[in-house]
């Protein structure tokens, strides 16, 4: 997916939580040439998707989307090389309760 000449900084973001195109496809339950085909922009996002990767790397969808720049990460220190799909779900239920905390925050501070 291209939003104004931007491609969505999927790999950027999968590359920067160490990763596999692997465990993502497990944990968003498809096929890994997907990953593939969506990091390099021949396919594109459905809303699912989105909203999933959203979660796990605890970002909005308009910096996935690179129609902003203004990321606050959700760190996670991964101690194992095989973390599974259960374990990617269980950090993006919490990314997703952190980012709605960060938002109420936001909204009561206005």
């Amino acid at each position: 997916m291209q939003i104004e000449g931007k491609k969505i900084r999927l790999k950027e973001l999968r590359k920067e939580s160490k990763l596999t195109q692997e465990q993502l496809a497990n944990y968003l339950k498809v096929d890994q040439t997907l990953i593939t085909k969506l990091e390099n922009g021949t396919r594109n996002l459905n809303v699912t998707l989105i909203e999933k990767l959203c979660s796990l790397f605890g970002c909005t969808e308009d910096y996935l989307l690179g129609r902003e720049d203004a990321y606050l990460p959700l760190n996670f220190a991964f101690r194992s090389n095989k973390i599974q799909a259960e374990d990617l779900e269980s950090i993006a239920a919490v990314n997703k309760i952190v980012m709605n905390i960060r938002y109420m925050n936001e909204k009561m501070g206005d």
